[in-house]
């Protein structure tokens, strides 16, 4: 089936003042629509025609020479933009604001704070020479923020797209001139970030079944890595702190401290289990412990 422009969520005047009609009526009607149109006559009666875009960027070297540089501008652009129109919304009807929950965790894991997470991506989008986009991505363990050139996507490198701010000229002309930054400032004021936190909250991640059954000895008792909780984690940690330097146990230092990390996390989380962790942290927890083989020799 060919790619269509799906329709907005809010009505084209929905994010004034922030993004005007004018501005939305042109971006969304021409300029999505001419990626469309054009991904769709280069894939006509191809073998690739009707494969969703998350399934085609990232097999571009497969496609015919004759196509593939229509085909990355053009069904990027049409990805781009559908990913960029649904991540708005009417301020303070769902636009604007901060994530909440494992989203902003993730984002402080990265930049400390929320602020400085829109910093770092204002700087991104500031950075970008001509035509392109900022973007807030997953790789698997944690959010990150890259850039990308003219309608190139993360997805082709691996990385899950969770937001991205369209810097091309035709996103901010009518509204800002030149004043870029005075755009993606305003921006930010119309993100949805319930619709980014479910993109959050889908992409790959480890699968760490595995890891959350492994036994854990705790005070004695044979318990389940994935059931355990605060009071386990600090009770662990205070146990091998006590042992730490002394004789034979001189080397427990490092998991009494792993241990804390852990309790640190879980606290901070506000998580009941090891389970409600976020997978990477997860993993991350259990090669510290050795309760999975550690990816390098101890020392």
């Amino acid at each position: 089936m060919a790619y269509s422009v799906p329709d907005l969520n809010y009505a084209y005047d929905a994010l004034e003042p922030h993004i005007s009609e004018a501005t939305m009526r042109v971006h969304h009607d021409k300029h999505h629509q001419a990626y469309v149109d054009k991904a769709n006559a280069a894939l006509d009666a191809t073998e690739w025609e009707g494969i969703k875009p998350i399934k085609l960027l990232p097999r571009l070297d497969e496609l015919p020479e004759e196509i593939r540089e229509t085909v990355r501008n053009n069904a990027g652009g049409y990805y781009n933009h559908n990913i960029f129109f649904r991540s708005m919304a009417p301020a303070g009807e769902g636009g604007g604001g901060e994530p909440a929950g494992k989203l902003l965790n993730a984002i402080k894991d990265t930049f400390r704070t929320f602020e400085v997470f829109k910093e770092t991506m204002e700087a991104a989008a500031m950075s970008t020479f001509g035509s392109g986009w900022a973007w807030l991505v997953h790789d698997g363990s944690r959010v990150l923020i890259v850039t990308t050139t003219n309608q190139d996507n993360p997805i082709t490198d691996g990385l899950t797209p969770l937001l991205g701010v369209d810097v091309w000229e035709h996103a901010y002309y009518l509204d800002y001139e030149n004043r870029r930054a005075d755009y993606v400032k305003a921006w930010f004021e119309v993100v949805n970030w319930e619709v980014v936190a479910k993109r959050y909250a889908d992409a790959p991640v480890p699968d760490v079944s595995h890891i959350l059954q492994r036994p854990v000895s705790i005070s004695g008792t044979q318990r389940v890595f994935g059931e355990l909780t605060l009071d386990d984690a600090r009770t662990q940690s205070a146990e091998l702190g006590a042992l730490a330097g002394w004789g034979p146990m001189a080397k427990v230092g490092s998991i009494a401290r792993a241990w804390g990390e852990l309790a640190k996390n879980l606290e901070g989380r506000g998580a009941a289990t090891v389970a409600d962790l976020e997978p990477p942290m997860i993993k991350q927890a259990a090669l510290d412990l050795w309760i999975i083989a550690p990816e390098r020799g101890m020392i």
